[in-house]
Parts: structure tokens; C-alpha cells; sequence
């Protein structure tokens, strides 16, 4: 009976159905195959395009130390986003007669067609990954320019109304302030002390008070970002 792992793997720990669904896809696999399911791999909460990878690093030593037979998998896209990290595993396992398979899409590298077929597949999911991040950056340029909340921290001298970015007249009074004393001459250790020593609060009112890059953030944000946003006011 061959021995065979099974590699799944989530980027976010918020998929938990996704994992569980992955490992019970495995598991059937294996049983309908007779094939022996010597250890689950599992990478939560784990980007696929991650060089330094725990999981996949393990994966790689027991091909190479020839611990297995094979590889199952519910798609190749699980092992990884990056084309050379996945296809250094792909040669790798040929070069150990180890196979992948990938239960989606049904590929086998014990078949040439397979290998072709994970081989290219591996180009296709990095593209599909450097598509995904450029519409992400798409999307938060846009909300950016127009005023939409588009992360979970909110810029000091804006707040957020159901998605929607308001400027907050007293923190704005701060911003005007700050830039003030910078157009004057002000050190940014001097605008942060002044800050603290006059109790003002921060975004979040850390118990910390003001720093550097904090107030460096002010002036980016809202005099030299060249999206700054169009905040209701």
C-alpha cells in the first residue's frame, strides 16, 4: 500500500469549513485508493505565496528523504501560489518517483499528461495571485479617492459612518496645528513632546501617548498622499 500525506492548507485562520473540508476530501480519497495516509500537513492562516513555510518545507524533506510515495491534495492551488516554490516540489517529487495528486482537478503526475498539467498550472495560479492583489490595490485606491473606509484603521482626523469617511473637526483643528508648527520649523520630537504635554489624545489614546511616526502620518495622510480622500465634512 503506498504512503501517501495529505497537504492542506487556508491563508486566513477564518476558513475553518475550508480546512475541514479539505482534510475530509483527502481522507475519502485515500480510502476509495487503499492508499495509506501517513500524516496530514496542515498550514492555517498561511499565504501560498510565503517563501519561508513550515508546512511546505516538511513536505519537501520527506520527498527527499523518500518517507513517502505521494502527495494528495484538493488543489495544487493549496500547495502554494508561488511557480517556483511549486514547481521545485513537482521536480523534486519526480526525481524521488514521488506523485502528486490533485483530487479537483483529477491531475496524476504518475501520468505525462499530469506532470504537463501541474507543471503549467503552477504558472497559471502565481498570474492568478499577482491578478488578485492588483484588483485588491484597485479597489482600496478607489475607496481611498472617494472617501470609503478601506482598512481597519482609521487615519487621525477622519471617522467612520457606515463605510463612509467624515472629518472630525476637533482632530482636524490638531492636523491644521501640526502642520503649522512643522511649516514653521518644528522638529517632529518637538511637535510629538508639545502634543503630549498638552494631553492631547491620540486615535487610539494610548496610555503612550504620541510618536514620530504617528505624527509623520498626519502630514502624509492628508498633505502629501496625492489620493487623499474626498472626507464629508
Amino acid at each position: 500500500m503506498s504512503k501517501v500525506i495529505g497537504f492542506v492548507r487556508v491563508s486566513t485562520l477564518k476558513q475553518k469549513t475550508s480546512i475541514k473540508n479539505q482534510i475530509s476530501r483527502i481522507k475519502e480519497y485515500c480510502k476509495q485508493n487503499e492508499l495509506h495516509l501517513v500524516e496530514m500537513i496542515k498550514e492555517e492562516g498561511v499565504s501560498g505565496r510565503k517563501i519561508h513555510r513550515k508546512g511546505f518545507i516538511r513536505m519537501l524533506n520527506m520527498v527527499d528523504n523518500k518517507d513517502i510515495d505521494g502527495i494528495v491534495c484538493l488543489n495544487l492551488s493549496r500547495i502554494g501560489r508561488r511557480a517556483s516554490m511549486t514547481l521545485e516540489l513537482i521536480n523534486t517529487c519526480l526525481d524521488n518517483d514521488v506523485f502528486i495528486y490533485d483530487i479537483k482537478d483529477g491531475t496524476d503526475t504518475r501520468t505525462p499528461g499530469g506532470r504537463m498539467a501541474v507543471k503549467m498550472r503552477a504558472v497559471i495560479y502565481e498570474e492568478d495571485l499577482i491578478g488578485i492583489r492588483e484588483n485588491i490595490r484597485e479597489v482600496m485606491r478607489y475607496k481611498k479617492v472617494n472617501g470609503i473606509k478601506y482598512n481597519g484603521r482609521m487615519a487621525y482626523g477622519v471617522y467612520d459612518k457606515k463605510g463612509i469617511l467624515y472629518e472630525d473637526e476637533f482632530e482636524m483643528k490638531i492636523v491644521r496645528n501640526v502642520k503649522n508648527l512643522r511649516s514653521r520649523g518644528w522638529s517632529w520630537y518637538k511637535i510629538c513632546k508639545n502634543l503630549n504635554e498638552n494631553k492631547i489624545p491620540t486615535k487610539e489614546n494610548g496610555v503612550s501617548g504620541w510618536n514620530i511616526n504617528q505624527v509623520r502620518r498626519i502630514i502624509h495622510f492628508h498633505y502629501e498622499n496625492k489620493n487623499v480622500p474626498l472626507l464629508v465634512k
